[in-house]
């Protein structure tokens, strides 16, 4: 049973979560249900000035906008893990309040951990638990190109249980 709070990257976490929170065997898991025991990996987010994505791994609308029909934001989204945080600014402006006339910026997202590390599954759910159910509400695209990547998974966001 779980018990306690877990990061994206535990293991074998989509079969954990099915097995413990799926009700009806074949119906999906709501997400607000993972959310009471899985944690959001988005710790943060901020802007660089400049295209600095070269060696991370998109996230958010650049991750589904190569996976779904959702078009990107106007800047390119990127993980970074907490670890790397230091080493990354170096070099770099970071642009505290963004503009229509910033020019190329790069979005990065502070993960925990290294979002390279995660299994496809773990990416999806991670991917889907750093948006917040707000913006799925204020967005019907996020939340149709998040649930078609949450589906055959056996998770959904639906309406809430």
């Amino acid at each position: 049973m779980l018990k306690h709070l877990m990061m994206a990257n535990a293991p074998n976490l989509k079969s954990l979560l099915i097995q413990e929170l799926q009700t009806v065997p074949g119906e999906s898991v709501h997400l607000s249900e993972v959310r009471k025991f899985v944690s959001c990996p988005k710790l943060a987010d901020f802007y660089v000035r400049g295209n600095h994505g070269h060696g991370l791994v998109a996230v958010g609308d650049t991750f589904l906008e190569s996976r779904t029909m959702l078009a990107d934001r106007a800047h390119p989204s990127f993980a970074l893990p907490l670890q790397c945080y230091e080493e990354f600014l170096i070099g770099k402006e970071v642009v505290r309040e963004v503009g229509r006339k910033d020019g190329p910026l790069t979005r990065i997202e502070l993960w925990p951990f290294n979002p390279g590390d995660l299994s496809p599954d773990q990416f999806v759910l991670a991917i889907a638990l750093s948006y917040l159910p707000h913006e799925y509400r204020m967005d019907e695209r996020l939340a149709i190109a998040v649930e078609s990547l949450l589906c055959p998974l056996g998770f959904t966001l639906g309406e809430e249980p």
